[in-house]
């Protein structure tokens, strides 16, 4: 392999890692959500509490026998509606352009006939 030829490939590579890195990102937990938007009021109250014997060890998280832990979960079902025409566009969309990276890639890795 050739200096440039290495040097392509990486390039290359870069721009699809930083491409995917985005999408990756994007997801997780939401953190805006009730046991996390709890009022630390709430928290003092039930600290206060407990008693000295209680918090025998230093370290003590919070009790899970309390309401997050204790409430029954609740069950979403959602029936699909079938195909999301508007999901499948993203999908061609997304599979035509990787088509056409791929396609300049190799016509930028692909060495022209030199005349002499």
């Amino acid at each position: 392999m050739t200096r440039s030829t290495i040097i392509r490939t990486t390039a290359v590579a870069f721009a699809a890692a930083a491409t995917f890195a985005q999408a990756a990102v994007a997801g997780g937990e939401p953190k805006n959500e009730w046991p996390f938007t709890r009022p630390v009021a709430q928290r003092t109250q039930q600290a206060a509490q407990h008693t000295a014997a209680q918090a025998d060890p230093v370290i003590q998280g919070e009790p899970k026998n309390d309401v997050p832990f204790t409430r029954p979960a609740t069950v979403v079902v959602v029936s699909g509606g079938g195909f999301s025409w508007t999901d499948g566009a993203i999908g061609g969309a997304a599979g035509l352009g990787l088509a056409i990276a791929g396609t300049g890639a190799l016509l930028v890795a692909r060495k022209s006939p030199q005349t002499a």
